[in-house]
């Protein structure tokens, strides 16, 4: 059964209506595969905040021998992952580009829900060794170019999750594997559902606005980079960062590939502002004041 539906979304920018279009493919996927069976609960989009820190899993899938995360990614041509674990997006037939590992982020997930649920829970040790599978579901429209070693567990099409699920599933119950009781199951469903703290996008005038402010409006973004206030990254110190969209924005590190979230603030008067985007450039804007400041520089 459905036990969270996605939240509420609303974003101008593309790259982010692009990634919830996956995801409700996604949800689709499951909510055909699972929708009427009541022993199996899938709550989507569960964002957690903890100890200073934040994990969002776009699928979360509880079941008889424990939980299932799956990670959605939009990728409309082709993802290319390398022997020695790295991906990469290719564009057209010539232009490609790095990106973070899906799996390396599903893991981290993973170890932040560990902990999480330790807590809450007061039995660390059995949530340290509670069966977590991982699954990254690529889009229907993309194509996986997969490493010379062969597939990579978890990483398959959208629509071949819900199989892999019941498929795992299966073979843990013939393997006589911790089995977890319905009852527990929707307490733990219930405990994280009622933690969720969604990041929802409202667009106000201000986010809107495509004019950046008169005096850098004719400078380029790589002239901008040097002058725009320096942020780090709050678990390794870096400041190879670059600021990325979900829900909301936030800086992404180069280094550590772990987020941070972003609390911008006025420069003029020190009240919260929100960000808006002109291209790679960051404007802190102040809807009391009517002050928009440079806050940031992408790469």
């Amino acid at each position: 059964m459905i036990y969270k539906e996605l939240d509420p979304f609303q974003s101008d920018d593309k790259f982010a209506r692009s990634g919830r279009a996956a995801e409700e493919k996604m949800a689709f996927y499951l909510k055909r595969f699972f929708g009427n069976d009541p022993e199996i609960l899938v709550l989507n989009g569960i964002r957690i905040e903890a100890d200073g820190d934040a994990a969002q899993i776009d699928h979360l899938v509880i079941h008889s021998h424990g939980l299932s995360i799956v990670e959605s990614k939009s990728v409309h041509g082709k993802i290319q992952i390398k022997d020695d674990g790295q991906w990469i997006r290719w564009f057209g037939a010539n232009q490609s580009k790095g990106m973070a590992s899906p799996i390396t982020q599903a893991r981290l997930q993973e170890k932040f829900f560990r902990d999480v649920l330790g807590k809450a829970s007061k039995n660390e040790e059995f949530f340290s060794k509670f069966p977590i599978d991982l699954y990254v579901a690529i889009s229907d429209d993309g194509v996986i170019i997969w490493p010379q070693s062969g597939t990579v567990a978890g990483v398959c099409k959208a629509d071949q999750v819900a199989d892999k699920i019941v498929t795992a599933n299966q073979t843990k119950a013939a393997q006589k594997s911790l089995e977890l009781s319905l009852d527990n199951r929707q307490k733990i469903a219930a405990f994280l559902k009622s933690i969720n703290k969604p990041l929802t996008k409202t667009i106000s005038e201000h986010e809107v606005v495509e004019q950046p402010i008169t005096e850098i409006a004719n400078t380029a973004p790589a002239a901008l980079a040097d002058t725009a206030p320096k942020h780090t990254c709050k678990h390794c110190g870096s400041n190879n960062l670059e600021i990325r969209y979900s829900f909301s924005y936030f800086f992404y590190c180069k280094d550590c590939e772990k987020n941070t979230a972003i609390k911008a603030l006025c420069q003029s008067c020190g009240e919260p502002a929100k960000l808006r985007k002109q291209k790679k450039v960051f404007f802190a804007e102040c809807g009391k004041d009517e002050h928009s400041g440079l806050f940031f520089v992408n790469p």
